[in-house]
């Protein structure tokens, strides 16, 4: 480095240039020191926070050894913790709640899901009968086919056969009702009346 004239430095915090004289060189060699990076006012400003610590937020002036913040913003910053740790605990608890609720739905489900397969299984058991009994009355509606024919005479023969007894029937019911009429007839008559009667008849019958 020349010390004979004075030389522009960039200061590496507020990027401004600032000179750099040839005795502050010859100063700077002798203690030394190397070249300045800051420019006196960064240097200034440097300096004050050493001895005067400020605060990190408000840049209030702050007591030696005393922490970062002032008790303003501390308090501040705790509060905010505070809220902060507050609505973490309110979403852990909504998330739990959540969380609760989806494994009791999920379970819900689950049982829902079991029953239904259940009554899947029953339904299929059904359906497997249903179509054991339509291929047992499939085959034996086959095997009565050749049968139909015989089928056909039997029930016209006891058709005829009801007509018959129906006849019979009618004709007893006139037999009963005409000897019933004959009773009343000859309820109050002698035997001997009743065998003049007879004979009158078939002697009127015979000419």
């Amino acid at each position: 480095m020349s010390k004979d004239a004075d030389i522009n430095l960039t200061c590496c915090q507020c990027g401004s240039q600032f000179i750099f004289t040839k005795a502050e060189q010859e100063f700077y060699e002798l203690k030394g020191f190397a070249a300045p990076r800051r420019c006196k006012e960064c240097r200034s400003t440097k300096q004050n926070e050493i001895h005067h610590p400020v605060c990190s937020q408000c840049k209030t002036e702050l007591e030696k050894g005393a922490a970062i913040y002032c008790s303003a913003c501390l308090a501040r910053a705790h509060r905010e913790l505070e809220r902060k740790t507050k609505q973490s605990q309110n979403a852990a608890s909504a998330a739990h709640a959540k969380l609760l609720a989806s494994e009791s739905q999920k379970a819900e489900l689950a049982e829902l899901l079991r029953q239904k397969e259940h009554l899947m299984a029953e339904l299929e058991q059904k359906v497997n009968r249903l179509s054991q009994d339509l291929d047992k009355a499939y085959q034996f509606h086959t095997a009565l086919l050749p049968l139909q024919p015989a089928l056909t005479a039997i029930e016209e023969r006891l058709e005829a056969l009801e007509q018959d007894q129906n006849k019979i029937n009618e004709r007893m019911l006139l037999i009963v009702q005409r000897m019933h009429e004959m009773h009343e007839a000859y309820q109050n008559t002698s035997l001997m009346e009743i065998v003049k009667r007879s004979l009158h008849n078939y002697q009127r019958q015979g000419t």
